[in-house]
């Protein structure tokens, strides 16, 4: 049986799905922290993945504190995608309040939001159609995910810790240059499971992380009042 994940339907703690680890017949993910993680690269040549200019404390503590949270559970904070991202800001600094949908808004109205293939460490990747929210059937459901860039391999693939799936707080692969794509030829992960197969799903119905990617925010926290 080929093996399919369940997102956590709206990230909500009162449902209990397989996360996008839970059965791809893979061995654990180490901890994030066990990951290498590519540094700032100075300039390439095309067509090798690039990654931006980014202001590094607050991204990188973000991924950090993000990382951490893969292996210690963060009380007192809702266990659902949002409440990750919140928890993970937490530690870093700032007390981010939010869902995904404000946080999404919080980052336009901001003007961080980004479409770009590589992000920055420390980047909010949002995500569409991850399951059907309105249960109408059809894919009209943006902004039902959100995670956190915690590193970006040499072939482009992205590295994120997000939460709310029963597998508990997981590494996700996503690789934008190749979005349909779970593997490589040599059996390299490039995108997990977002969202399970249905034999009633709509063509065009996204399934994996770099199908279901709706963009990417760089999170900047407000200056110090005093």
């Amino acid at each position: 049986m080929s093996p399919l994940l369940w997102l956590l339907a709206g990230c909500s703690p009162a449902l209990k799905i397989p996360g996008p680890l839970a059965a791809v017949g893979r061995a654990p993910t180490p901890p994030a922290w066990e990951v290498p993680v590519r540094p700032t690269p100075g300039p390439v040549s095309s067509p090798a993945p690039t990654r931006r200019p980014q202001e590094p404390d607050f991204g990188q503590s973000l991924a950090d504190a993000a990382s951490f949270y893969l292996a210690h559970e963060p009380h007192d904070w809702r266990p659902d995608c949002s409440g990750f991202v919140c928890a993970a800001a937490s530690r870093a600094g700032w007390a981010l309040q939010g869902n995904t949908r404000s946080l999404w808004a919080l980052a336009e109205k901001m003007h961080t939001t980004n479409h770009r293939k590589i992000p920055a460490v420390g980047d909010l990747a949002f995500f569409d159609n991850t399951y059907d929210r309105n249960r109408n059937g059809k894919l009209d459901d943006e902004l039902t995910h959100v995670a956190v860039v915690i590193g970006v391999e040499d072939d482009g693939t992205i590295l994120l810790a997000h939460a709310g799936t029963s597998a508990g707080r997981t590494l996700l692969h996503m690789n934008l240059e190749h979005p349909d794509e779970a593997t490589d030829a040599d059996g390299k992960v490039l995108n997990d499971w977002l969202r399970r197969k249905r034999a009633s799903d709509r063509p065009g119905t996204p399934h994996r992380a770099g199908e279901c990617w709706h963009g990417f925010a760089t999170m900047d926290p407000p200056a110090p009042t005093n």
